[in-house]
């Protein structure tokens, strides 16, 4: 697989808030879906407000706080994820909404080694990946805080 440039999560509570800043500080293409336009609108404010409250402390500047703007994007249609190269979920603690979610990600992605993670804490990654056609293209990654992203200055 070539390099990860652009990075689909899905869910913008708490976790996916993180993970889409800490690949978005990273320097990632990271696009964020939501349910629903009101449950967008609220994770792209957690987001602005993070990066915002991160530029007023000191941890990046300015210019690193917009160009981490600019490299995040919103939707509410995971049909908008067929380029991604690594799509994260991060939605409730579910097995049933999960597993559907992976089934309409495999259906919409296009490139055929891009990876389908996880953040489940308590839900077996088979049970996800044998959802898919690809079921060796599948990861969990849990965490049970939010991921917090460190520059080089930190």
């Amino acid at each position: 697989m070539a390099d990860i440039e652009r990075v689909g999560v899905v869910g913008c509570g708490q976790m996916g808030a993180g993970i889409a800043e800490v690949c978005a500080r990273s320097g990632l293409d990271v696009r964020v879906a939501e349910t629903t336009g009101e449950a967008l609108e609220i994770g792209r404010t957690r987001l602005y407000n993070s990066l915002a409250k991160a530029a007023e402390r000191g941890k990046i500047s300015e210019e690193e706080r917009d160009a981490t703007l600019a490299r995040l994007s919103f939707t509410t249609d995971l049909g908008e994820f067929a380029d991604r190269d690594l799509v994260i979920e991060a939605v409730v603690e579910n097995e049933q909404v999960k597993t559907e979610i992976f089934q309409i990600l495999d259906q919409v992605i296009t490139r055929p080694d891009a990876i389908l993670a996880s953040n489940t804490s308590s839900i077996p990654l088979v049970k996800l990946a044998v959802a898919t056609s690809r079921p060796t293209r599948s990861s969990a990654s849990t965490s049970s805080t939010r991921p917090r992203c460190r520059s080089s200055s930190s």
